[in-house]
């Protein structure tokens, strides 16, 4: 998977997350869609490119959210490196993959931004809050993730077929 390929994959994730209004059923959450593409990039490149991709997510997101800059990098870090080391333990690209990813995701995301925002003084936690957004992450997760990374995976796929191969 080239630098270039990811950038594209994360700034299409990027708009996509900004651009669509954060709904009520969701616990009005953000749908990860930086999620998706980071575990999708996770499970096809090699280190060193998950690494690229983890800090420029974490960037990307940051610049659209009212967060200081800098707040979701190790998030990304963690997700991309817990991804890719367990990536030879899990099934291949099937939908329950990214489904049991997305929720892992959704749940540890939830904890990560709840305890930044705890020890900061950034936000306000409480448990009522943090349940429904923990609710709302785990839908997300198990709907939205995989219905990005298999979409992502079958665009890739088709355009590696529909690639000119000269001679």
């Amino acid at each position: 998977m080239s630098r270039w390929l990811i950038a594209l994959l994360l700034l299409t994730g990027t708009v996509l997350q900004t651009a669509v209004k954060p709904q009520g059923l969701f616990g009005s959450l953000e749908i990860p869609a930086l999620n998706a593409m980071m575990i999708y990039i996770a499970l096809h490149a090699d280190f060193r490119r998950i690494l690229y991709a983890a800090a420029l997510a974490g960037f990307l997101h940051d610049s659209f959210c009212p967060a200081p800059l800098g707040l979701a990098v190790p998030f990304f870090m963690m997700l991309a490196v817990g991804v890719n080391r367990i990536r030879y333990n899990i099934f291949g690209d099937l939908v329950i993959t990214y489904v049991l990813l997305g929720l892992a995701a959704a749940v540890f995301e939830t904890a990560y931004y709840a305890i930044v925002f705890s020890l900061t003084g950034l936000r306000p936690v409480s448990f009522g809050l943090l349940a429904m957004r923990l609710a709302g992450g785990l839908l997300a997760g198990a709907t939205i993730v995989p219905l990005i990374a298999v979409t992502v995976f079958r665009l890739c796929a088709w355009i590696r077929l529909r690639r000119r191969r000269f001679v």
